[in-house]
C-alpha cells in the first residue's frame, strides 16, 4: 500500500475529501501518522520509528498535537490539556494517533478549508454532523431518561445572556475561538470569532493552538457582541462541584447541537429549554425587531396591522409553541416590553 493510501486508511479520511489530502496534512505528519500505525507512541517511540533525534521528534509531536493528529495520554488515559511532558509523578506523556474528525475542528476554524472545492465542503460538513451526532447520541438518550441528572456533555442549555455573563465573571482564565460550525457551514455571516471557553475549557484551547486568551472584561464584551448579532447562547449550566468549560454563541442555520437536535429527536431536551417569552402588549410598539432576532419564528407577523401612535404597523404575534427561551428577542428589544420566565424544571 502506497504511503498515502495508508494515512487515508489509518486516519480515517472520507473519500469525498481524500483527493484534498495537501490541503490539511503536510509530508511531515503523513509520515508521522503512517509511522504509529495506530498505535499509542512515546517520543522515544516516534524518534527511532522515524530515525530522527529525540528532540526533533518531540517538537513534531507538539506541533502534530497543536494541529490535531494526535492526543495526548498519561497514565492510559487520554488527557483533556497538560503543559508538561511528564505528569505529576513523572511519568512520560505518550501520544494517541487522531482520525480526520479530530482534525475538522482546526482545519475549518484556522486552517485552509476554503482551498477545498464548495461542494465537498459541503459533502464533508454533512458527515461531520452526522459523526457529531451519532458520537453524542448516548449521552442524549441519558438526558432524555433523566434531564436534571449531571451529564458530562458540552451545549447541555439554553443560557439567558445574564447567565452566559455571570460563567465569564465565574471564571479565571478566558479564550475565545472560532465557531467551528459557522466556519465549515458558512451558513451566515454571524460573528465566526465566537465561542466561549472558560478555565479548563480555555486552557486546552489555548493550548492546542485555538483560539486566543482575552482578560475577563474582554470576554464579556465578546459575549455582549454576539448577542447584538442575534446569536444564542448555549452551553451548560453551572452545577456544583463541576468546573465550567465554556459556552457556544449559535445559530439555527450553522450550529450542530441545535441541527443534531432533531437528528436525535431531542427537540427541547438537548439542548434544554429552561425558560419561554413573555411580552407585555401594553409596552409593545410592533417595532418588528423580535421578529428579525428570533431564529424559531416564535414571534412573527401574520399580516395584520395595528395603529400605535398614529402610524399603522405590521402586528407582532407571538407564538409560545414555537418559543426555545433564549432570551434574543428580550436583549434587542427596544420597548424592553419582554421579559423571560423560568419553565417548571422537570
Amino acid at each position: 500500500m502506497q504511503k498515502n493510501e495508508k494515512f487515508i486508511a489509518l486516519f480515517e479520511i472520507p473519500p469525498a475529501i481524500a483527493p484534498y489530502v495537501a490541503v490539511f496534512a503536510g509530508p511531515e505528519e503523513i509520515d508521522l501518522i503512517v509511522a504509529m500505525n495506530g498505535k499509542i507512541r512515546s517520543t522515544e517511540d516516534v524518534s527511532r520509528l522515524l530515525d530522527i533525534s529525540t528532540d526533533q521528534a518531540e517538537a513534531l509531536l507538539e506541533r502534530a498535537y497543536r494541529r490535531h493528529f494526535v492526543h495526548r495520554e498519561v497514565q492510559g488515559k487520554k488527557v483533556g490539556y497538560i503543559f508538561d511532558h511528564v505528569d505529576a509523578t513523572g511519568k512520560p506523556v505518550r501520544y494517541i494517533p487522531a482520525k480526520f474528525y479530530d482534525r475538522l475542528d482546526e482545519l475549518a476554524m484556522y486552517g485552509n478549508w476554503d482551498a477545498i472545492p464548495a461542494e465537498v465542503r459541503e459533502e464533508i460538513t454533512a458527515w461531520w454532523l452526522n459523526e457529531y451526532a451519532e458520537k453524542i447520541a448516548p449521552v442524549v438518550e441519558n438526558i432524555k431518561k433523566d434531564p436534571d441528572t449531571y451529564q458530562q456533555i458540552k451545549q447541555k442549555d439554553f443560557l439567558l445572556l445574564e447567565e452566559a455573563l455571570a460563567q465569564v465573571e465565574a471564571a479565571d482564565f478566558h479564550a475565545v475561538v472560532n465557531c467551528d460550525c459557522r466556519s465549515s457551514t458558512q451558513g451566515c455571516s454571524r460573528m465566526v470569532e465566537a465561542c466561549i471557553r472558560l478555565d479548563d475549557g480555555a486552557r486546552y484551547t489555548v493550548e492546542r493552538g485555538l483560539g486566543r486568551r482575552v482578560t475577563k472584561d474582554e470576554c464579556k464584551q465578546i459575549v455582549l457582541a454576539t448577542d447584538r448579532d442575534g446569536l444564542m447562547h448555549i452551553g451548560t449550566r453551572q452545577t456544583p462541584g463541576h468546573g465550567l468549560f465554556g459556552f457556544c454563541n449559535c445559530c439555527t442555520c450553522c450550529c450542530f447541537p441545535l441541527r443534531a437536535s432533531a437528528v436525535l429527536d431531542s427537540d427541547r431536551i438537548y439542548p434544554r429549554v429552561h425558560y419561554l417569552a413573555r411580552r407585555n402588549l401594553d409596552l409593545c410598539t410592533h417595532c418588528g425587531l423580535c421578529v428579525k432576532r428570533c431564529q424559531y419564528g416564535a414571534f412573527h407577523s401574520d399580516g395584520s396591522r395595528v395603529q400605535i401612535k398614529g402610524k399603522r404597523r405590521k402586528a407582532v404575534v407571538f407564538d409560545a409553541l414555537k418559543c426555545y427561551g433564549c432570551g434574543i428577542c428580550m436583549t434587542g428589544c427596544p420597548a424592553g416590553c419582554i421579559d423571560m420566565v423560568a419553565l417548571p424544571e422537570a
